[in-house]
């Protein structure tokens, strides 16, 4: 399978939920391409899909809210392409920076790859946070819960750290990235028009 195959965006999320290992395996065997078109040909489009199909069924399915406690769909769709953005190039750079740390072999390419590989469940969860409580937030939950599973996995594979520096990596890039992310959110939260909503009111808003 050529490389180009491997980075459709719909088949390697569908092969990450499915089989996970061997998503890693094959990304730690394959020449990555720059982290530039990692980013622009699967990243991007799977986080966009994500936000524009959570956000229509934000639209069709009523969350129990208030109208003014529901951000503006296009200024949060914005916001949140923007703001998941940020967290992919976030998570990416802080894991190639922190991987000579860590004693791994520290490329640009190969960790925006890794990072992505790890997001992609995280991404399905956002859409299926959208539907009814209990099951859409359970779900949702799960699956960043396994996407963060996925992602130690990843960066352990893909990076090839040795044993003893994999967790000490995963959770320095997770507070790195995370870092990254609430605080430029919080900065674009405040800039976007229909980002936040008139009142604040439960965490329908933060998702």
């Amino acid at each position: 399978m050529t490389l180009s195959v491997r980075l459709k965006p719909m088949r390697l999320t569908l092969r990450t939920l499915m089989n996970p290992r061997c998503a890693v395996r094959d990304a730690q065997a394959i020449e990555p391409p720059p982290w530039w078109q990692t980013f622009l040909r699967l990243a991007f489009p799977v986080l966009v899909v994500s936000v524009i199909v959570s956000q229509w069924l934000y639209q069709i399915i009523p969350t129990g809210l208030p109208p003014e406690a529901m951000p503006g769909a296009w200024g949060f769709g914005v916001y949140s392409v923007l703001a998941m953005s940020i967290g992919v190039l976030g998570l990416a750079w802080s894991a190639h920076y922190l991987t000579e740390l860590f004693q791994g072999y520290s490329h640009p390419d190969r960790a925006m790859l890794a990072v992505t590989i790890g997001l992609l469940p995280a991404w399905v969860g956002k859409v299926a946070a959208a539907f009814p409580w209990p099951w859409g937030n359970t779900i949702g939950l799960l699956l960043i819960l396994y996407s963060l599973w996925l992602l130690y996995w990843s960066l352990r594979g893909v990076l090839g750290l040795r044993r003893g520096n994999r967790i000490g990596l995963f959770v320095a890039t997770v507070f790195c990235g995370a870092f990254i992310a609430l605080i430029f959110g919080w900065l674009l939260m405040d800039l976007i028009p229909g980002a936040t909503p008139d009142t604040r009111i439960g965490t329908t808003w933060l998702i």
